[in-house]
């Protein structure tokens, strides 16, 4: 009797995604084993993390990220492509993750990208990890586009923000998704124009902290009179367009458990509110668990 497989869809979010590894934590800590997993973006990251077990490794220095810390690994590019060329990020990710192909993988893992010259996504299912996590994550306008046999490939948000198909595709059974971008109009504001977060505004009280509250004041009382930033306009705009895809394609090939984390107030590029966004996936699994459970009973 051959075996029923577990698949985890990891959709697209950015900062949120963090939110993942609450997560997949989570779901093992439930004695859910996973035997399929498939990314989009930051999803392909985590996902991949999980799949060659440097999950750990990956909260730790996510973990470890303060406001500075993210604005640090933010190499500027006046290059065409994209407004930041990626490179601190990713080479820091791949000392994390050991240089090994899709194929060396403890769980069987795909990341979904879209080919910018056809328009159709592509499942990355075998080859470099990097390669296929970089150009995954690659956000139109934010991160440059990858080149790959011939072709230039970015975020796979653009076309399979929550990828259910591509796990399906790589041989699960059951189905469990995680869309992070269901509360995305709730609160959608930008790095460059957001607050601190309560965590810094609890540090010690020195100058550099004095000053970043009355800044943060400042922005806060200016917010309601200032239009969006570029750089606001175009994440929410994508996201905005990628909901739509999302909840028609889900229509369609619908999973077997949907899980949805709630942590609105974590915009696009807050990366280092990894804490915030890594108790919000374990909070939402605990609200499936219902639905959950009978899928180890069933297995």
């Amino acid at each position: 009797m051959r075996q029923v497989k577990l698949g985890l869809a990891l959709g697209s979010g950015a900062a949120k995604g963090w939110a993942h590894i609450g997560v997949i934590d989570a779901l093992l800590r439930a004695g859910i084993r996973i035997d399929v997993i498939a990314g989009c973006s930051v999803g392909a990251l985590v996902g991949a993390a999980c799949a060659t077990d440097r999950l750990p490794l990956l909260e730790k220095w996510v973990r470890s990220f303060g406001y500075w810390d993210v604005i640090r690994l933010m190499d500027f590019s006046w290059q065409r492509g994209g407004l930041l060329r990626g490179n601190r990020v990713f080479n820091h990710i791949r000392h994390l993750m050991p240089d090994e192909s899709i194929e060396q993988c403890h769980i069987r893992f795909g990341a979904v990208a879209t080919n910018l010259s056809t328009g159709r996504e592509l499942w990355l299912t075998e080859g470099d990890l990097h390669q296929a996590v970089r150009a995954s994550c690659s956000m139109p306008g934010l991160l440059p586009p990858v080149r790959h046999n011939g072709y230039w490939l970015v975020d796979g948000a653009v076309m399979n923000p929550v990828p259910v198909s591509l796990t399906r595709a790589l041989g699960a059974d059951i189905i469990i998704a995680v869309d992070l971008q269901h509360d995305a109009h709730l609160m959608q504001q930008d790095l460059f124009s957001a607050t601190p977060t309560q965590n810094m505004l609890e540090e010690s009280i020195t100058w550099r902290s004095r000053l970043r509250q009355r800044l943060a004041q400042h922005l806060t009382q200016r917010r309601t009179s200032l239009s969006p930033g570029a750089l606001e306009i175009m994440t929410t705009s994508i996201q905005v367009l990628e909901n739509r895809l999302k909840r028609h394609r889900m229509a369609g090939d619908p999973p077997d458990v949907l899980i949805q984390p709630y942590c609105p107030q974590i915009s696009t590029l807050d990366f280092h509110r990894a804490e915030e966004a890594i108790a919000a996936g374990r909070a939402a699994v605990e609200k499936k668990m219902d639905e959950l459970l009978p899928l180890v009973r069933s297995r």
